[in-house]
């Protein structure tokens, strides 16, 4: 074979892999998991989740996040204490040492460290997205803060049809909303703009009324600062939990979502560690060192409870 005929077939030989190359059905490749939008990039705080947050807000709520930490320590401790000497803002607003010391000092520390109350979805625990969506990867449990920045945003729970951005646009005064049975937290846009002071002065408490021997208004000008929202809303996912998810024990269905002071104070020992905002109240009133409270007995707590309308007054000690 001459050697130009050899180089001929060389030449068709390559044509031959060329086309074979072209033309053979490819393997397809393994689907790959979509992404999350942009828009839902998760931060960590500790174990708390930030999703969809401008960079600004999330810096807000990082901020925020540490000072409760701070801020949530002296009460776990006075807490850890109350079984055997509780103290007064304890004993105003959770009465029984022995049916609550246990349960707000352990729902505290939960607090403080962000610790899972819902168990993470078995796509979650195998490293996988679900349905393509990006908001699914992060059901880890714990809880999460989710920016309500754009509509359609919806995040199951009790309505899992829910246009959380609508509902934020429809209520100018709902600034955060946990979703019972679910371990997100919405924020709405006016959170971070309708003026709420982001943490309170120096020893900020609530006055006493001492001739009807009750707390002077509705407790607002304690409870309305950014980091008592925030505290109100993890204490809101711990007694929140939905149907069909793993109890521990400690937190036994929804808070009771009494918010007025003077009702708060009403509820009994159990209805107390129901209700969310018997939390904040206590952790403000431990925080703010707080030492004027009303000094009820059994009796008189009932007859608040029929009766807690008084005028607003300044919210400093004694005001």
């Amino acid at each position: 074979m001459t050697s130009m005929s050899s180089l001929h077939l060389y030449i068709f030989f390559l044509y031959l892999i060329a086309l074979a190359t072209v033309v053979s059905p490819q393997k397809p490749s393994a689907p790959q998991s979509s992404p999350a939008p942009q828009s839902w990039k998760v931060v960590r705080s500790g174990r708390y989740n930030i999703v969809g947050c401008s960079r600004t807000d999330t810096s807000t709520l990082k901020y925020l996040l540490d000072r409760l930490y701070a801020a949530l320590q002296p009460a776990i401790r006075d807490a850890d204490q109350a079984f055997f000497s509780p103290s007064p803002p304890f004993s105003i607003f959770f009465h029984s040492p022995l049916l609550a010391a246990t349960q707000v000092s352990k729902l505290l520390t939960d607090v403080s460290f962000g610790r899972s109350a819902y168990p993470p979805s078995p796509a979650y625990m195998r490293g996988e997205e679900e349905d393509g969506h990006g908001i699914n990867p992060l059901k880890s449990g714990t809880p999460t803060f989710i920016c309500l920045s754009e509509p359609g945003w919806s995040f199951g729970g009790s309505n899992p049809g829910l246009d959380g951005y609508k509902l934020c646009k429809e209520n100018p005064a709902l600034v955060m909303d946990h979703f019972s049975g679910t371990q997100y937290i919405n924020v709405c846009p006016q959170f971070f703009t309708v003026g709420l002071p982001a943490l309170p002065p120096k020893k900020h408490c609530l006055g006493v009324n001492r001739i009807m021997n009750r707390f002077k208004g509705s407790g607002a000008v304690l409870s309305h600062f950014q980091v008592w929202v925030l505290l109100e809303e993890i204490v809101g996912y711990y007694l929140g939990k939905g149907e069909g998810v793993s109890d521990s024990g400690y937190y036994p269905g929804r808070g009771e979502g009494v918010s007025d002071v003077n009702k708060c104070v009403a509820l009994g020992a159990k209805k107390a560690v129901k209700n969310s905002m018997n939390y904040v109240y206590y952790v403000a009133s431990v925080y703010g060192q707080c030492t004027n409270f009303p000094n009820l007995s059994e009796q008189e707590r009932i007859l608040l409870a029929s009766n807690t309308t008084l005028p607003n007054t300044r919210g400093r000690e004694g005001g």
